[in-house]
């Protein structure tokens, strides 16, 4: 017999967890989990040899599975899953008759749950049995005993047998909560408080209607009931429970504890609990690489030597990586927390169980502490970005004024414009860039206040609106500057306004937040780490930065405003000497060659007037045939002697030619009209 003496791997909480997860009780499918259960017990049985033989001749023989068949821990699986069969076909019968609660439908229900909890105690005899018990570890015998009291109880339950119920389920929650307190690792102690998370509801409402008081909890009276009933329903419990202690304090369990603003995030589901050791785990190295590089950082001012401000010492691919990586695990976590938020609010929509009722909360703080950490941690990368870029501009820069000083010591000549030159383009090429840094901050910072959790915390609030305050004033800053190598001095002036501005809020909402609440510190003495402030070495918003960006701010307005005045022709720094002073004189008797020049005045367009005035009408009527053109100079009775004159002339050409061209001749010829004159002169 293969595996007769070998350890046999049972983890039955673990099993029931992943298939009820990913067969569809995530959003509440029962008819699809029980397909998934009937196939597998299907597929169990024709591999342990246990099936059914084919066709309507064969006879039925029922094949039971006993203690001398099990091979392995997928013998065990039949029963496990034929239970969980019948479970949840209990659940997809009160599904379907859900308006129709009828006592038939009711006792089909509870026959088929009873019939689960019939499945789960055959499970719990073959654990019992001489040649399995050993093989079993105490932690997965805890766990059949538990499943089964756990079956027994929902039973009792759903028949109304309260008093049944009420012993059943508090001995199942004691073993379970003896179960999550000596497990091995913080995925079993999520999946027993899975379990217990599904007791509570049933247990509590037991205690309610045999008159129990409820108001402290369901833990007390659980452990009053399971001091009497325990031994009689798990026999063999005390060596049961040694051999837990035991392996409780062999094993080294990794704890898994969140703690943030001051309340505990309680890990209870187990698809978050390698997620959550992951988030702790890189956020503990990111704060081992904060304090290395403080710690670098002090030492090198106690020593009275400049403190790293190299790209490399500030943000080197080192440090790079090692918050790429931060990133990548708290994206994967912040999706995974999403996704179960998302499938929560599924499942209550459908059936606002108490068991997704529960876990609500505690999966909604999870997901917004990831999704905090992860805004935070990302600004900062973003912001030691800004500050490696700022350091290597600042070197670049340095280099090349003293390749200029070289030169003008070897050659005894400067040309200031060379270098300025130089260094204006290279500006050029960098502060756009970083004006989209500060971008991907600012919206990383206003993410994080729209958050629920920071809108209800009045003073995290204000601590988030003064920093995006004083980073749109860093971003105005480098805007203002960026406009200012464009010869764009009015925009790069009024930039550098605004930044000032949005200096001054920050200022005055840093000073807003109460005395009670103390600023976050970055400091690697902090010995609360869970309240550890990523951003808060860059954004210590003191008053020593506020200074520090004014005094950047003023100096930069001088500078654009120079520039300004010498690119309109003026001279910075010149003497009065050289000024005209006497053009300013408003003296009456101050001779006409020294005023100025009047302007002229500004020409005045008629457009309407223009239009009509620009055409000839009385041409344009002549040549259209509407009037007789005139020549100047002439009278009226010389024009009309003249005009009699061409009549006789006309006449005697008549006489002379022949009728039926003066019949021909007689006929108006038609003149040309323009299409407004034809069009109002037709008769």
């Amino acid at each position: 017999m293969a595996d007769s003496k070998g350890m046999i791997d049972f983890p039955l909480l673990q099993l029931v967890s992943n298939a009820r997860a990913t067969y569809g009780l995530r959003h509440q499918d029962y008819a699809r989990y029980k397909s998934h259960c009937v196939a597998k017990v299907h597929h169990l049985r024709k591999a342990a040899g246990l099936s059914q033989k084919a066709g309507k001749s064969r006879k039925y023989e029922k094949k039971d599975l006993t203690a001398d068949k099990i091979t392995g821990p997928k013998s065990l699986q039949i029963l496990l899953f034929d239970a969980e069969r019948c479970w949840a076909q209990a659940h997809v019968l009160r599904e379907a008759h859900a308006d129709d609660a009828t006592s038939r439908n009711k006792h089909h229900v509870a026959k088929r749950l009873v019939k689960a909890a019939s499945l789960a105690k055959q499970l719990v005899k073959l654990a019992q049995n001489d040649d399995i018990r050993p093989r079993l570890s105490a932690s997965q015998t805890t766990q059949v005993y538990a499943y089964s009291l756990v079956m027994t109880g929902t039973a009792a339950f759903e028949r109304g047998k309260h008093e049944e119920g009420l012993k059943v389920l508090s001995v199942a929650h004691e073993v379970l909560a003896k179960l999550a307190s000596t497990a091995g690792s913080a995925t079993e102690e999520a999946l027993a408080n899975e379990m217990l998370d599904e007791v509570e509801p049933m247990l509590r409402f037991c205690a309610y209607r045999l008159g129990k008081d409820t108001s402290t909890g369901v833990s007390t009276i659980a452990g009053q009931v399971a001091k009497t009933e325990i031994s009689s329903l798990v026999p063999s419990w005390d060596e049961l429970r040694q051999r837990l202690d035991e392996a409780g304090q062999t094993s080294k369990k990794e704890t898994v504890d969140i703690v943030w603003r001051g309340q505990e995030i309680p890990i209870r589901n187990a698809e978050l609990v390698t997620a959550a050791a992951k988030v702790q785990s890189v956020l503990d190295s990111l704060r081992t690489d904060e304090a290395a590089s403080s710690y670098s950082k002090g030492s090198a001012v106690a020593e009275g030597k400049k403190p790293a401000t190299s790209k490399k010492e500030i943000l080197g691919s080192r440090r790079m990586g090692t918050f790429d990586k931060a990133l990548l695990v708290l994206s994967e976590a912040e999706a995974t927390a999403a996704q179960l938020v998302e499938d929560n609010k599924i499942a209550m929509s459908k059936g606002n169980t108490a068991r997704f009722e529960a876990s609500s909360r505690a999966l909604v703080s999870f997901h917004t502490y990831v999704q905090y950490h992860l805004l935070s941690v990302r600004a900062k990368r973003d912001l030691l970005l800004v500050a490696s870029t700022a350091a290597k501009l600042a070197a670049r820069e340095r280099k090349i004024r003293h390749a200029e000083e070289a030169y003008t010591a070897r050659t005894e000549r400067r040309d200031p414009a060379v270098a300025e030159g130089k260094i204006k383009r290279l500006q050029a090429k960098v502060y756009p860039g970083l004006v989209k840094v500060f971008d991907t901050i600012l919206l990383s910072f206003e993410s994080m206040r729209d958050m629920e959790a920071v809108e209800q915390d009045d003073e995290l609030a204000t601590l988030v609106d003064a920093r995006i305050a004083y980073i749109r004033a860093q971003r105005c800053q480098y805007l203002s500057r960026g406009y200012a190598l464009a010869s764009q001095f009015p925009s790069s002036l009024t930039l550098n306004a605004r930044a000032k501005l949005y200096a001054r809020q920050a200022r005055a909402t840093a000073a807003a937040l109460s005395e009670s609440f103390d600023l976050p510190t970055s400091s690697a003495d902090d010995d609360d780490e869970t309240e550890h402030d990523f951003v808060a070495d860059r954004l210590p918003l003191d008053a020593s930065s506020f200074d520090a960006l004014d005094a950047d701010l003023e100096a930069d307005y001088q500078h654009i405003s120079r520039d300004w005045f010498a690119a309109t022709g003026g001279q910075v720094g010149a003497d009065e000497e050289g000024l005209d002073i006497a053009r300013l004189s408003l003296a009456e008797g101050r001779p006409r060659a020294v005023t100025s020049e009047k302007k002229k005045k500004v020409p005045f367009f008629d457009v309407a007037y223009n239009y009509v005035t620009a055409f000839d009408m009385e041409a344009l009527a002549v040549k259209a045939g509407l009037l007789i053109p005139t020549e100047p100079g002439v009278n009226s009775s010389q024009t009309v002697a003249q005009a009699a004159g061409e009549e006789d002339e006309e006449e005697e050409e008549d006489a002379a030619s022949p009728p039926q061209q003066q019949q021909e001749e007689q006929q108006p010829t038609p003149t040309k009209r323009g299409w407004g004159f034809s069009l109002f002169g037709r008769k």
